[in-house]
């Protein structure tokens, strides 16, 4: 894998030969639906805080159906965040969060999808809805997590004796079996971080700072396959492998150097389903920022572990709310067995079969963030 130096080595590079192939008709053009999605996108994610959404603006999505949906991790199960108080949030005024994306684990339909287009992307981006001087314009964070089909994956289950059909214990423990699937592996989000591009090998500091306590979030996932012809010109030119390595996140950029990296993405990868999709979502961090102006649709946020799922997806989980839990960011079952790998565990037949992301967020005080750095 390129380092993210080589990345931003490249951008220019690749901005001008991706802007060359659309013009040569090398890049599969983008439908109208798309379109109107990047443009909604985008026009949200400028939009003047002080100017609030009251209505839905779903009719963007590409697939409204598998709108994103966050949901709280708590030690008592799973909840909506409209569940949390106001009370919870901090009393501060501005915000540093630290992002930890966790893991992806697609459900049946979302699998096979995967496997049909040969690769999935998933995109983190985090939004300033205030930005941090009055000279400057508000900056954005973002990352992208991206696989291809060459990758494998194993899922493990018990063991069965083949004369009785019996589950197959010894000493006292199952003995899991396990089986090599097809497919994507789910891939580890937790390699995806911000690190700064200029210094690759400085510690991480994947933490976005929300002026006023609120900005704005997008989680896209999707099937996608490479653009072949554009994949040929790229590898004699510049090293494509910079553009589809597995993970990579980098720190704030302006939101026209956001919009310049999406036609990339564009350019280089055709689009085939949508897992999850959704336009960049207000969230609240602070109590100032629930009195001030805020969408309706708006969404609280405090430290610890969230799970992102498709909309048409939520019913699955509907009974099973109060059963399940997030330990080590995989979903599980309160009742399985808790002697087996929690990665095991997580593939087990109490767990609905979603589509799911999940995230840690610790949310502190801009000045405790700044303390902290100081303290190394």
């Amino acid at each position: 894998m390129n380092s993210r130096r080589s990345f931003f080595q490249d951008f220019a590079v690749l901005s001008a030969v991706a802007a060359m192939a659309e013009e040569q008709g090398l890049t599969q053009p983008q439908g109208l639906q798309e379109k109107n999605f990047w443009n909604a996108y985008f026009a949200e994610a400028t939009r003047d805080p002080t100017k609030v959404s009251r209505g839905s603006n779903d009719n963007n999505l590409i697939d409204p159906a598998k709108k994103v949906e966050l949901i709280q991790a708590t030690k008592d199960g799973l909840r909506y965040p409209d569940g949390i108080a106001d009370s919870d949030l901090l009393s501060d005024t501005d915000v540093a969060i630290t992002v930890n994306p966790g893991h992806f684990r697609p459900g049946p339909d979302d699998h096979r999808a995967i496997g049909r287009s040969k690769g999935a992307q998933i995109r983190l981006d985090w939004i300033q809805s205030h930005p941090i001087m009055n000279l400057l314009a508000p900056m954005a964070w973002s990352a992208l997590a991206a696989w291809s089909l060459d990758k494998t994956n194993y899922s493990y289950s018990q063991a069965t004796d083949p004369k009785t059909g019996a589950k197959v214990v010894k000493n006292g423990q199952p003995v899991m079996v396990a089986k090599l699937n097809a497919g994507p592996a789910p891939p580890d989000l937790k390699d995806l971080d911000f690190r700064d591009p200029n210094d690759p090998g400085a510690p991480e500091h994947n933490q976005v700072i929300l002026m006023g306590g609120s900005g704005r979030m997008a989680l896209n996932a999707r099937a996608v396959s490479a653009n072949q012809r554009l994949k040929t010109i790229l590898n004699s030119s510049v090293t494509y492998s910079s553009m589809v390595a597995p993970f990579f996140g980098f720190a704030p950029l302006a939101i026209p150097a956001l919009k310049a990296f999406t036609a990339i993405l564009s350019a280089l990868f055709n689009h085939e389903a949508v897992i999850m999709n959704g336009l960049p979502l207000q969230i609240l961090a602070t109590q100032g920022a629930v009195k001030g102006p805020h969408d309706t649709n708006s969404v609280k946020i405090v430290s610890g572990s969230f799970i992102a799922i498709p909309t048409n997806q939520t019913s699955i989980l509907k009974d099973s709310l109060g059963k399940l839990r997030v330990e080590n960011d995989w979903l599980v079952h309160q009742d399985s067995k808790p002697n087996v790998p929690v990665q095991q565990r997580a593939l087990d037949p109490l767990v609905p079969p979603v589509s799911y992301i999940s995230m840690r967020f610790t949310v502190q005080s801009l000045e405790d963030a700044k303390k902290d750095k100081a303290n190394g």
